[in-house]
């Protein structure tokens, strides 16, 4: 049987997933009331109507940003508050109060004043400040909801019991922050949209929660229906319409292989860890009796609030992560920005190749107040149980040299022994594994980050799907600077991991410890894949 119809737009959130469609449309005002104030004493009175729908919005934001909080996370909560903030920001205060005393009413002078910001930010070169354009037509349109109220909702079109979303692919024109407070994106299985873009406040949160999302999709609204099966594909951005029945099935099969497995101890001589971008992952982890995590990435942080972190929000996250996985280690990657992590806010200049620019240890290097900030935060969080800092994208000794001075002045800074910290090295740049020996004649430890190398070792594009048989795992060129790596660490009497995801793959695992890589780090679903394959003899 044929597809049907594919539709091709912007992968937001990698992955794939096949559900039924869950049918989302914000039931905005598009029609605004305009009319004069018949006199000057009706001013008074409609600036306190104003004034009122404002503070029973703020009211709204507040409960939403509290239930935001409770369901995902602290981060995410601030979609809500930066709305509140936006609306409670003298300028538009003044603007639409201005608007008022010209004998307009409240409802026109919001829809004219925000609508004009918009337009303003739409203007802008700033790709992040034009995604801040669509939070104004949300809040604008909200914001007029408390004014006659009738408070947009979501309407699910064409069924009686909607699911809101529940294991269900949300199909919009647009997920909008709206939208967000009103799903429990926790048990979304995927989000398909014909508007958006990739720091959308949408884009942003599934990518943390590991949601399949595809944006830029035209025409899809009308082309579906609640309850059809979809199927989404968050690698290729791409959404199948009518899938061939061999498609989902082999898709459902992934999906139940996600399910938490049993538990296993790691086999002697060897240790499993995980990888994690997200607190849940690692109570995940936690319950899968995870030896220790083997790489967080804090970058998901950042994204997930959509700002820079400070020093004090870092610190409580970091704590947070620690607490949810008692006694065992947990290895910090330093952020990681660039290439396909795109951190808008960061106002990094648009690169030709940002695979091959400003990120890793060059961001970091180039960015001494962030490094200082999580490093220090890192090294007061270390007091609650076993940290490491690793640093990423190193490019050779040198340059591993330069963060290793700054890290120490700022965790002798925080209290910190010396060497109280392990600080260790990503080992994914060529360059970086040709000086192996004299990078761990500095390091505490060494961790290989497989995606990355194998992109760079082959010049491989990971995400092209027309050189996917190039990214080769099995290439013996790889196993060979695999071995030279062991034997460097070895040599120089320091642990080495791995932790990309080349460690999960069938087979693999006991091949890397025939090398004598006997430690694991991958997602926590496969623990107890690698742990049966590891115990199943040398």
């Amino acid at each position: 049987m044929a597809e049907s119809k594919i539709l091709t737009g912007l992968g937001l959130s990698p992955g794939q997933v096949v559900a039924p469609v869950c049918l989302f449309s914000p039931a905005v005002h598009r029609n605004v009331p305009e009319y004069t104030l018949e006199s000057e004493a009706d001013i008074g009175p409609e600036i306190e109507r104003f004034e009122k729908a404002v503070e029973s919005f703020g009211r709204t934001l507040d409960t939403a940003a509290a239930g935001m909080e409770e369901k995902i996370g602290r981060a995410e909560a601030q979609i809500f508050l930066a709305q509140k903030q936006i609306i409670l920001d003298p300028t538009v205060l003044d603007s639409v109060r201005k608007n008022i005393q010209q004998r307009k009413n409240a409802e026109h002078a919001v829809f004219t004043v925000l609508r004009d910001f918009e337009e303003h930010f739409l203007k802008l070169e700033d790709q992040y400040l034009r995604e801040r354009a669509r939070d104004l037509a949300d809040i604008r349109h909200r914001l007029i909801g408390h004014l006659r109220d009738s408070h947009p909702d979501f309407a699910c079109a064409g069924q009686a019991h909607c699911q809101r979303g529940r294991h269900r692919i949300i199909v919009a024109e647009e997920i909008t922050p709206s939208m967000i407070a009103a799903i429990d994106f926790t048990k979304v299985a995927g989000f398909a949209s014909e508007h958006g873009g990739r720091s959308s406040h949408a884009a942003i949160i599934a990518r943390s929660l590991a949601i399949p999302a595809v944006t830029g999709l035209r025409g899809l609204v009308q082309q579906v229906s609640c309850g059809q099966r979809l199927l989404v594909d968050g690698d290729e951005g791409k959404v199948y319409l009518e899938p061939e029945p061999d498609r989902v099935n082999a898709i459902l099969a992934a999906q139940a292989g996600r399910r938490p497995a049993e538990v296993l101890d790691s086999p002697p001589g060897t240790e499993v860890m995980a990888n994690a971008s997200l607190a849940e992952e690692v109570r995940l982890a936690a319950q899968m009796q995870a030896d220790g995590i083997g790489l967080f990435r804090t970058e998901f942080m950042f994204i997930r609030a959509n700002r820079l972190l400070s020093e004090a929000e870092q610190y409580t996250q970091y704590t947070e992560i620690i607490r949810s996985i008692p006694g065992r280690p947990v290895t910090f990657r330093l952020l990681d920005v660039g290439g396909d992590k795109e951190l808008p806010f960061f106002r990094i200049a648009q690169e030709a190749n940002p695979y091959l620019g400003w990120r890793g240890a060059r961001f970091l290097l180039g960015n001494p107040d962030i490094l200082a900030s999580q490093v220090r935060a890192l090294g007061r969080a270390s007091r609650l149980g076993p940290v490491k800092i690793m640093v990423p994208m190193v490019m050779d000794r040198d340059q591993f040299l330069q963060i290793k001075n700054a890290v120490e002045k700022e965790l002798a800074a925080t209290g910190c022994a010396p060497g109280a910290i392990p600080l260790g090295a990503m080992f994914e740049v060529p360059s970086a594994c040709l000086q192996a020996a004299e990078i761990f004649s500095l390091t505490d430890f060494g961790s290989i980050g497989s995606n990355d190398l194998i992109q760079y070792l082959f010049a491989v594009d990971r995400n092209n799907e027309r050189v996917q048989k190039d990214y080769n795992p099995d290439h013996p060129v790889l196993w060979e600077l695999l071995g030279r790596l062991s034997q460097a660490a070895q040599k120089a009497g320091k642990p080495l991991s791995i932790c990309g995801e080349m460690a999960s793959l069938p087979g693999l695992a006991r091949r890397l410890r025939e090398i004598g890589i006997t430690s694991l780090s991958v997602s926590p679903r496969f623990i107890t894949q690698v742990r049966k394959e590891l115990g199943r003899g040398k």
